[in-house]
């Protein structure tokens, strides 16, 4: 079973209000917008020291199921200590970042100078976006898009436990993201689908049908 299963982040209270009344408390950007990209691109930068920290995950989604909102992000960080940390970031109302919550090495022990990392000084939000409308031309006939349920950049880590590093292919970077749409049935009712998106290493995107 690979580790991410096992990967349990206690969250506090406080985050849990936060996370669901952060839509409540201010507008949010649509999930297929570049501008909510690009700001949640700024608000990851200003939260991580990009002199001795790198960023190696990161999970755009909305507070809402199926609601095309860009709500919060979530990013795991390892330091130039080789610490390995969560943290979420509000995209709504208060745009806060709330407090790091250290990972256990037993699922992640990340080691910084092997950490690729992501390029957060030069996020690329229409990049995103173009991966985005790939994913809706896809979209069967007759077939009317719903949402982006979330979007996650993510580079492989070993685990301390080497148990969980069975099948993984540890530095590996690799792109996905949840679309879903509606879809007329046979009975004239409306019916209801999510993929999920990949993108291939040329910026090519396919749906995981497999």
């Amino acid at each position: 079973m690979k580790k991410h299963f096992f990967h349990i982040i206690l969250t506090s209270f406080m985050t849990a209000i936060c996370l669901s009344s952060c839509h409540i408390d201010g507008t949010s950007y649509d999930a297929d917008s570049e501008k909510g990209y690009q700001e949640a691109g700024e608000l990851i930068l200003k939260a991580v020291d990009t002199n001795d920290s790198k960023v190696y995950y990161m999970k755009f989604e909305g507070s809402e199921q199926n609601g095309n909102n860009l709500d919060f992000v979530t990013i795991k960080v390892v330091t130039a200590t080789n610490m390995a940390y969560s943290q979420k970031i509000l995209l709504a109302g208060s745009q806060q970042a709330l407090p790091i919550e250290e990972i256990a090495h037993t699922f992640e022990a990340p080691i910084y100078k092997d950490v690729k990392g992501f390029d957060i000084k030069n996020f690329d939000a229409k990049k995103i976006i173009d991966q985005i409308e790939q994913a809706k031309a896809l979209i069967p006939k007759n077939s009317k898009f719903k949402a982006i349920s979330n979007y996650t950049l993510e580079e492989a880590v070993p685990a301390g436990n080497e148990n969980f590093n069975n099948g993984v292919e540890i530095g590996k970077q690799t792109t996905s993201f949840n679309l879903s749409f509606t879809m007329q049935q046979p009975n004239g009712s409306e019916g209801f689908a999510e993929v999920r998106c990949i993108v291939d290493e040329k910026g090519k995107v396919k749906y995981d049908i497999e």
